[in-house]
């Protein structure tokens, strides 16, 4: 049975979109003017927005609006409906969402409107793809660094729509966890406003030593994707949709690329022993837009310098001669159904006109007809007149006009019945993909509700996460501290029967010193992680932890599936921006949150219930990644947790840490989030816990920052700390 392919496009603007259309897309994803993760697109208003949605109902193609941002407290009870309310009724055929809160939301109050899960999830695995399909996501929008043996295990093994990116550009964080542009300007790219600082110089250091060399300052900065070459075997992967990248691109691109990949997958699918590409496609796509050449993305490498631009990023973007023609071939011409149409002009009866497309016909009444006085309408006037369909869909292919001799109707009848019949037509045409709205929502009330303590409470929580043996032992005789976490890269992978008994130790010290163990899941649960985890699972899971924390629905599925029952605290990374986003995790059985990173004193006052941990120490995650920038620069050494820096353009440093068991990065800030010194505020928010995140720090500066912590000693942060940041405790994110 041949696999149908959905050629996805994107479109930042309603001229973007039909540009699309017309130029082969299935479906078009766009934003409106709230809540889409590209803030900065010419993204159309609400009725620009329903014209392209009717726009594309009308050549039978599809719509999905993306609301694949995190939402804020106020925006989910206080927007959102209104917001989705005229798309739901005018037949949107999707949503794509990132935020839990949103997709618990719109699965209550939008039944019929199928959900699509963003990219910004960072789905990895089945376990990821299971999940949201048990929870009533139709559609999961796969990470960008799964290879095709991942991407084909998923669409194998769950019975939901897969979507992966085909085309354009590549971010070098797994979306959904990056925080860089966030921290640095205020742009969260959570939010739908990245600054891009990955395009951005870095000079990259061992040490004091610097080991990049002058054509090796773009070490984040990654070659745009192109697979058109890959395409029978993403076909046989099994995959629903081929997305192509660029919202914020012209229209002219998106035309181009499309035209391009529709011509390949037809190609493929009419006869497959035929598909080869053209040498002068693969040139015209790089002609469209291109940064410093282009790489096939993750399907057939893990990472590697060669996805890199490494120097200065060339960009080529568009020739004029070629965005011309596809501006006069797709956006100058509005795309045209033919049509058949039967005129009757019968004296002393009104106008008749029957219009048919397809299985569609539709009958319309006009003006009277009347005996012509003086000249009569001469059948060739009346056909010229009635094939005047200017600016819509339409064009009559057939037109069949039955008329008496000796008529006469007045010009205005004729225009008027043409336009009647064209409207009942494109009205019979879109009544299927019209909705109902259930009249069920109520708004929340949106005031605080007070529960449990603070950190002034003697039953608050205090946790830390460590990832280093020294770490561990220096803070145990810390009495304040009830619970650690024992990160899961802290011992090699390499023997896992020394990594059970190192792990089993820890515990076992942890507990002797009459505090909580807990087991930190990996950032990044992908299958490879997976297999390991599950040949050991039963040793690992016996090891008496007292409970495990989570970075990802992957892990947590993983969990649940081993018979898991214990203790599940989900990291920041699970975003609860709102509360329906604590509610539905804890639904799904995570027993404690923590806060999430990006809101402001007030907007975490607004979301905390008093059981949610809040993190006020670390130097927070920027990015977590698939490449290496050790790899990058000095080649793959397997050195599992090797330290490095990237220096910017104003000698801040950030430090990367090679996690090689697992295979990821994370680039973390080199200055400090520290909240020692705002008691106040932390008290105003209201946590049911604090929490201290460890990550290169030696044994005696986490003992020392763990003490003053415990005992609130906030005289110390000064002396502790040359430099740190509050992070978004005051501003916040947009």
């Amino acid at each position: 049975m041949k696999n149908e392919i959905e050629l996805l496009a994107p479109a930042g603007s309603f001229e973007g979109l039909a540009a699309a259309i017309n130029a082969g897309a299935d479906a078009v994803y766009i934003g409106g003017k709230k809540f889409g993760a590209r803030a900065y697109a010419d993204n159309p208003d609400e009725d620009m927005l329903i014209s392209g949605i009717r726009y594309a109902h009308l050549h039978g193609k599809k719509v999905y609006m993306t609301i694949n941002t995190l939402l804020k407290e106020n925006e989910l009870q206080g927007e959102l409906y209104d917001y989705v309310k005229a798309y739901y009724e005018a037949g949107l055929d999707a949503v794509i969402v990132q935020d839990f809160g949103v997709f618990a939301f719109i699965r209550k109050y939008f039944p019929n409107l199928p959900l699509h899960a963003s990219t910004q999830m960072t789905i990895t695995g089945t376990g990821g793809a299971k999940f949201l399909k048990e929870q009533g996501v139709k559609r999961v929008v796969l990470a960008r660094e799964l290879s095709l043996e991942e991407v084909e295990n998923i669409c194998r093994n769950v019975s939901i729509e897969v979507e992966c990116f085909v085309h354009g550009a590549i971010c070098y964080c797994y979306s959904g966890q990056c925080f860089f542009s966030s921290f640095l300007g205020g742009r969260s790219g959570n939010r739908g406003r990245c600054a891009q600082p990955c395009r951005l110089p870095y000079i990259t250091c061992e040490g004091k030593k610097v080991i990049s060399r002058k054509n090796e300052l773009y070490p984040l900065s990654l070659k745009d994707m192109m697979t058109i070459e890959y395409l029978p075997e993403l076909i046989q992967a099994g995959i629903t949709s081929f997305k192509i990248e660029g919202r914020m691109k012209r229209p002219e691109y998106a035309a181009g690329v499309v035209e391009i990949y529709r011509k390949y997958i037809d190609l493929y699918q009419k006869n497959p022993k035929e598909f080869q590409i053209d040498r002068q496609d693969k040139e015209r796509l790089l002609k469209l837009y291109s940064r410093s050449g282009n790489s096939t993305g993750y399907y057939k490498q893990h990472n590697g310098r060669s996805m890199i631009t490494l120097e200065n990023p060339a960009y080529v973007s568009g020739e004029d001669a070629l965005f011309q023609s596809l501006k006069e071939k797709y956006i100058d011409k509005t795309k045209k159904h033919d049509i058949s149409g039967i005129l009757r002009v019968c004296k002393g009866k009104p106008l008749e006109m029957e219009v048919i497309l397809k299985h569609i016909t539709v009958t319309v009444f006009g003006a009277m007809v009347e005996q012509a006085k003086n000249q009569p309408l001469a059948r060739e006037r009346l056909e010229k007149q009635m094939k005047k369909t200017g600016n819509t869909c339409f064009q009559f292919k057939h037109l069949d006009i039955q008329m008496d001799h000796d008529i006469f109707v007045p010009l205005q009848g004729i225009n008027e019945i043409r336009r009647k019949a064209l409207e009942a037509l494109e009205a019979a045409l879109l009544k299927p993909y019209e909705r109902a709205l259930p009249q069920n929502f109520r708004k929340t009330d949106n005031k605080r509700k007070s529960a449990g303590g603070n950190i002034g409470n003697e039953q608050s929580l205090f946790h830390v996460s460590v990832e280093t043996k020294e770490q561990l032992e220096s803070i145990l005789t810390i009495q304040q501290i009830q619970g650690i976490y024992i990160d899961s890269s802290m011992f090699s992978l390499k023997n896992w029967g020394d990594y059970l008994q190192m792990t089993s130790k820890s515990i076992q010290k942890i507990k002797r010193a009459g505090k909580k163990a807990y087991y930190y899941m990996p950032a990044i649960f992908r299958s490879e992680t997976e297999r390991k985890f599950s040949r050991h699972a039963g040793e690992l899971l016996s090891l008496a932890m007292d409970g495990m924390v989570v970075r990802n629905l992957e892990s947590l599925v993983w969990l649940k599936e081993q018979g898991y029952t214990g203790e599940i605290i989900s990291d920041y990374n699970l975003y609860t921006f709102n509360r329906e986003a604590g509610k539905f995790l804890k639904e799904n059985g995570i027993e404690i949150t923590t806060l999430p990173l990006e809101l402001n004193e007030y907007e975490l006052n607004e979301l905390s219930l008093g059981d949610e941990l809040l993190v006020v120490y670390g130097h927070i995650p920027f990015m977590i990644s698939a490449q290496c920038v050790n790899k990058t620069i000095s080649g793959c050494n397997r050195e599992n947790g090797k330290l490095l820096t990237l220096k910017d353009r104003y000698k801040k440093n950030f430090y990367v840490k090679n996690y090689c068991d697992y295979c990821y990065n994370i680039i973390r800030n080199g200055v400090p989030l520290s909240l020692l010194g705002v008691q106040k505020s932390i008290k105003n928010i209201n946590p049911g816990g604090i929490r201290l995140m460890f990550s290169k720090e030696s044994g005696r500066e986490a003992f020392a920052i763990a003490k003053a912590f415990a005992e609130q000693d906030s005289g110390k942060e000064e002396i502790l700390f040359r430099e740190f940041t509050r992070g978004h405790l005051k501003k916040g994110v947009e």
